[in-house]
């Protein structure tokens, strides 16, 4: 015997009517709804008639004896043995079954009390005065809107809350050595001690304390993107405020290139990390990396011998207190140092050589003639070979050094 079929609408005459007010009902499926309605009643005056006598009492064979429960069973014949055992053993099993929810929510309970218990030791532990009340926690936020500002404008720093989280949007910072305070700023071009003048700055402030004595900014370059990222580097430099007086070390890039190296830039002002190598005094707290770079050198003289003894391709030890000098690299030409070759034998590592022209020979022809009286002429070419030991011919073409042809750059030393 098959289940009747309930009747689903399958279209909605009053969403029709609300978006259609003027317009009729449609036919065709009004016609469709009404045929579903005539089908459910249909299979459901079948199924009453599979169990229904005309004179409306249940059909025989309808309910059987085994369709009863077992109790109605037990009640039409108490003899039937395995009735009896049938429910026996659905007692047992409904016992076994309360007995074992009963075990299980006795452990449930017990868990129960000793997470309560864990959790009031904890509760113990907490330090509540560090922590605002409920009220104070939630007021201020008002609607969505409003949170979402506050959250957005947060601010901390040490005491007052004054060091902005979020980044600064309005390129405002006027001089990169008045930023102390914890957070996230950014310069326009010309910002003074930005790591250059000329680009736009992102720069995380770090401050130890309250005091703002030691002070880390990091500074990241806004770049074009047809700018390649391996050409943006990131920059550093430190500030610590001794009694007063604060002194900021150089900005220091993340570049692979070790500290120490030369290099020829086509420019006329050093990149950001770079020192033009003009034989500068510099202080030895506020460039220390490139101090002990010349400590490690072998290549380290005197401020006398470094001035007088031509070794203005070494570094000096200035003061011999708190500055050094780096070589100068102005208007000379690079050698490699022979290093015991033989090629360029006597020199030392940073030393000063001036010019020289090679000795050598030059051969030229004497001619020597005369007119004879019988009006004849005659002449004798002698050729002989001199070495040019001193003296000079000059037929204007000389000047005050020589040299080969060559192309002005601007010598860096990375700092």
């Amino acid at each position: 015997m098959a289940d009747p079929t309930g009747y689903e609408p399958g279209y909605s005459f009053s969403g029709f009517q609300a978006s259609n007010p003027t317009t009729p009902l449609p036919a065709a499926k009004v016609d469709d709804e009404l045929a579903n309605i005539g089908e459910s009643n249909a299979s459901i005056v079948s199924a009453i008639k599979d169990v229904r006598r005309a004179d409306g009492a249940l059909k025989n064979g309808i309910v059987t004896y085994e369709s009863l429960t077992l109790a109605l069973q037990l009640i039409f014949d108490p003899t039937n043995g395995e009735a009896v055992a049938n429910a026996v053993a659905a007692a047992q099993a409904a016992a076994s079954a309360a007995s074992s929810s009963a075990t299980t929510a006795g452990t449930s309970a017990t868990s129960a009390a000793n997470s309560a218990a864990a959790a009031a030791a904890s509760a113990s532990s907490v330090n509540l005065s560090l922590y605002l009340s409920k009220a104070g926690n939630l007021a201020g936020l008002g609607n969505n809107d409003t949170a979402l500002a506050n959250l957005t404008a947060m601010k901390r720093d040490g005491t007052n809350g004054t060091g902005r989280l979020g980044p600064n949007g309005a390129w405002d910072v006027g001089d990169w050595n008045n930023q102390l305070a914890n957070g996230i700023y950014s310069s326009a071009p010309g910002a003074s001690n930005a790591p250059d003048s000329t680009n736009y700055w992102l720069v995380q402030v770090l401050t130890a304390d309250v005091n703002q004595r030691w002070v880390t900014q990091i500074a990241y370059q806004f770049v074009g993107a047809q700018t390649s990222a391996d050409s943006v580097l990131v920059y550093k430099r430190f500030a610590y405020d001794n009694g007063g007086v604060r002194t900021w070390t150089p900005w220091i890039s993340n570049s692979a290139v070790p500290v120490g190296t030369v290099v020829y830039f086509p420019s006329s002002v050093p990149p950001p990390g770079w020192l033009k190598l003009y034989g500068s005094l510099l202080s030895r707290t506020s460039y220390a990396g490139l101090w002990n770079y010349a400590n490690t050198t072998g290549n380290l003289v005197s401020e006398t011998t470094w001035a007088t003894a031509n070794f203005q391709g070494a570094f000096s030890t200035g003061d011999l207190s708190t500055t050094f000098r780096i070589p100068d690299g102005r208007g000379e030409f690079l050698r490699g140092w022979d290093d015991s070759r033989g090629v360029d034998p006597g020199r030392q590592i940073g030393s000063l050589q001036g010019d020289l022209i090679r000795d050598h020979t030059h051969n030229y022809d004497k001619l020597q003639g005369g007119l004879h009286q019988d009006g004849t002429q005659s002449a004798t070419v002698n050729t002989t070979y001199n070495t040019v030991a001193s003296g000079s011919v000059n037929g204007g073409l000389g000047g005050s050094e020589t040299r080969p042809r060559n192309i002005a750059l601007l010598a860096c030393i990375k700092y």
